[in-house]
């Protein structure tokens, strides 16, 4: 009995010294002038998190709504890290843009040392090495690059109806998981654009290349979840123990693809249009760095705000080989996902699928039989409308985060001064800014016309940004957007997306930790046109 009477009491004192804490903290904010989130602990919401009850989405949103509309910013803690959450797209644009300088870094969430290809990648890097990373991948990603390789994406297109045309055939019209089809489809992309292999996903389902992505593209797991909390919270013992976020004969898999290509293709002289030709050419310092060129990938492309130098740093193989890593993972997952959701959208608004439809069929018409490049796909504009759409919705990356480089005090807006200190956070909530309904009227409907030449002058740029803000958007865009609109024109070309009696309408979304996903899945049936 003594002993139960002890540990009860043991957790009362650290219950006690946690809400102490916490109140501690809120008057951290508070006294700054800035309201604070109401105390959360770690440890709940960690739990909340493993057992599905809370996901992203849900924290996002309590602390953006938390608090009236004249509250442009709300600070928090994320473990002993401050945090300003920045409501208001004028301070976004203030801290993402005009004083990135100083908040140039995400944060550490996984080190070189718990993964090396991940930890080198662009998205983790830092400082002087990310600038001159980004400065050497730049011109990889620019329009021309992107159409030399639109036929690779085109080539799966057709590949993909082929598949479900003969599947209709012999079964009749199939209903599928969409996350689950987009899945290969965008590991096949992967596949041919960034490792330079030909991989049919969808009849070869059990192919290495397919398993290893799956496994390692997958941040909402139990155990990575914990991986990575810990390498946050205690990364001196993250190290010494050897901690991994991926298993290294998955990682090793993907290395050896990239270095026995790039060996084989300088042994034969190879030239293909695909990312490990670009990246070899960049390790060689080929790439060109023109002029920043006139987009025409799409609204929601993010402009280059910064006219990127050649960098005469030589880059290792590992580094290089951590670029493609990147490659894939964003490539399988949040692309699979942003097009499930598209065609979701596409199934449960009628109107919309017969005008994408109709505008798809005469640009196939004027073809004459000729497959879909860049220089058409850029020039369709409804379809650039539903994309677009369809990513402010379900935007691939819910928040964006930056770190403070030294301690500094700057204006977080009009007479509201802060001191930051190094390492302090800032949050950009994507996913909020996008559903505001300030910003994006009836922000629940799935209205294409927002984006029409008449309206998309009226929306808010900096509230708008579902490939990121500041010279720290997403280098890829351009291919996304590629991808994106090359895979939905042929699934919408070929077939009449039809709502079944799996389909969950409205769709709810998932309590994920990562990337946004549906709760129950996005189950369509797929019925050839002709």
């Amino acid at each position: 009995m003594i002993w139960l009477v002890l540990a009860i009491a043991i957790v009362a004192l650290i219950v006690i010294m946690m809400m102490r804490k916490e109140e501690e903290r809120r008057k951290y904010f508070e006294s700054r002038g800035i309201k604070a989130d109401k105390p959360r602990f770690f440890i709940v919401i960690l739990y909340k998190f493993l057992t599905k009850q809370m996901g992203i989405v849900e924290l996002l949103e309590g602390m953006y709504y938390e608090y009236p509309e004249e509250n442009k910013v709300v600070g928090f803690w994320d473990g002993d890290t401050p945090i300003i959450m920045m409501k208001d797209p004028d301070v976004v644009k203030r801290f993402a843009v005009k004083e990135f300088e100083h908040f140039q870094d995400r944060r550490n969430f996984i080190s070189e040392e718990m993964d090396p290809l991940f930890g080198n990648s662009l998205f983790l890097l830092k400082d002087q090495k990310w600038r001159d990373m980004r400065a050497t991948l730049s011109p990889a990603f620019t329009g021309s690059k992107m159409r030399l390789m639109c036929d690779l994406i085109v080539e799966i297109g057709v590949q993909m109806v082929e598949f479900l045309q003969k599947e209709a055939k012999d079964k009749g019209p199939q209903t599928y998981e969409m996350k689950e089809l987009f899945s290969r489809v965008s590991n096949d992309v992967i596949a041919t654009c960034a490792f330079g292999i030909n991989v049919d996903s969808l009849k070869h389902k059990s192919n290495d290349f397919y398993l290893t992505a799956k496994v390692l593209s997958d941040f909402n797991s139990v155990g990575k979840i914990l991986r990575m909390t810990f390498s946050q919270y205690f990364p001196k013992i993250s190290n010494a123990i050897g901690l991994k976020f991926n298993p290294d004969k998955d990682t090793n898999f993907f290395r050896s693809l990239v270095t026995d290509a790039m060996k084989y293709r300088e042994q034969q002289n190879i030239v293909r249009p695909d990312m490990i030709h670009l990246l070899m050419e960049a390790k060689k310092g080929k790439l060109n760095h023109a002029k920043t060129e006139k987009d025409t990938a799409g609204f929601a492309t993010v402009d280059e705000s910064v006219q990127w130098k050649r960098s005469d740093r030589n880059w290792s193989e590992k580094e290089i080989v951590a670029q493609c890593f990147l490659f894939l993972l964003a490539g399988f997952e949040t692309v699979s996902a942003s097009l499930s959701f598209a065609a979701y959208e596409i199934c449960a608004n009628p109107e919309v699928q017969e005008k994408l439809y109709e505008e798809i069929k005469t640009v196939d018409e004027d073809l004459q039989g000729d497959r879909i490049n860049y220089e058409t796909l850029s020039k369709m504009k409804y379809l650039d409308m539903v994309i677009s759409e369809s990513l402010r919705k379900y935007p691939p990356a819910t928040i964006a985060e930056r770190q403070c480089n030294k301690d500094i005090t700057l204006e977080l807006f009009e007479g509201m001064p802060y001191d930051f200190k190094k390492k302090d956070g800032l949050w950009i909530p994507i996913y909020s800014l996008q559903r505001d309904p300030k910003y994006f009227p009836n922000p629940e409907k799935f209205d294409p016309e927002r984006f029409s030449d008449e309206n998309k002058s009226s929306i808010n740029p900096n509230a708008y940004i579902p490939f990121g803000v500041g010279p720290r958007n997403c280098v890829g865009s351009r291919f996304a957007l590629m991808e994106l609109k090359t895979l939905v024109y042929y699934m919408v070309l070929n077939f009449s997306l039809e709502v079944t009696e799996q389909t969950q309408i409205p769709l709810q979304l998932g309590k994920t930790f990562g990337s946004l996903n549906s709760e129950k899945g996005i189950h369509i049936r797929l019925r050839p046109r002709n």
